[in-house]
């Protein structure tokens, strides 16, 4: 249980929607994800609201929760050896002193022992990335969800890290919570492996358009 003192005092890694990431103030191998107080998510719409008010008041609403019981689902039917290749492991959730739940995970580093950045982090600031090896990546990982069949659907920038190991890059997602909770009214894709696969083909080459799109503007620049 972290007290509210060392969560204060932690250092930030990064903020979205809902949570905020810290690294652990006693282990720095390993992150924090915390949810936001209220007055710091933004809602755009109702529906957004009510989830959020859910989320608050209702365990498994809760997007900690959910990740969680997302990397236990998949470590039911795959070898944890094999799942942590591309994806980081959720290790513990608990709560705090305020019933505040927290999810504890592996902290993503490079060869070097730097900490591994998003995607997202390296489009915003500028950082140009060899494009032959990011495409390789992004298919080494959709083939490896393919092979799989997991639901990875968020296949966005901020929910992948690059990590550089020598002169290869690898992605690895850090947000897995769309493997267990559809945004799909009818969850059609979650059902059918033919759909699944091609809605995870689908999201892998707009990844790649986007990525593309983005470093043509930063070399423009």
């Amino acid at each position: 249980m972290y007290s509210k003192s060392e969560i204060a005092q932690a250092e930030l890694l990064g903020s979205g929607a809902n949570r905020y990431c810290v690294i652990s103030p006693r282990d720095k191998s390993i992150c924090l994800k915390i949810d936001l107080p209220a007055s710091q998510r933004q809602v755009k719409n109702w529906r957004q609201a009510l989830q959020r008010f859910l989320s608050q008041h209702v365990t498994r609403f809760n997007e900690n929760y959910i990740e969680w019981i997302a990397y236990q689902k998949l470590k039911q039917r795959i070898n944890e050896a094999e799942l942590v290749r591309f994806i980081a492991p959720c290790l513990e959730l608990k709560n705090n002193n305020d019933k505040q739940q927290i999810l504890s995970c592996q902290l993503i580093r490079n060869a070097d022992g730097s900490i591994a950045q998003s995607l997202d982090h390296h489009l915003k600031n500028g950082i140009i990335l060899d494009l032959s090896k990011l495409n390789q990546a992004i298919d080494e990982l959709k083939d490896w969800l393919l092979k799989n069949n997991i639901p990875l659907f968020d296949l966005n920038s901020g929910n992948l890290v690059v990590q550089y190991d020598a002169d290869k890059i690898r992605l690895i997602c850090i947000d897995i919570k769309s493997t267990y909770k559809s945004k799909e009214i009818i969850p059609i894709s979650y059902w059918s492996k033919k759909m699944m696969h091609k809605k995870i083909q689908r999201r892998a080459e707009r990844l790649k358009n986007i990525v593309q799109h983005r470093q043509k503007m930063m070399e423009t620049v």
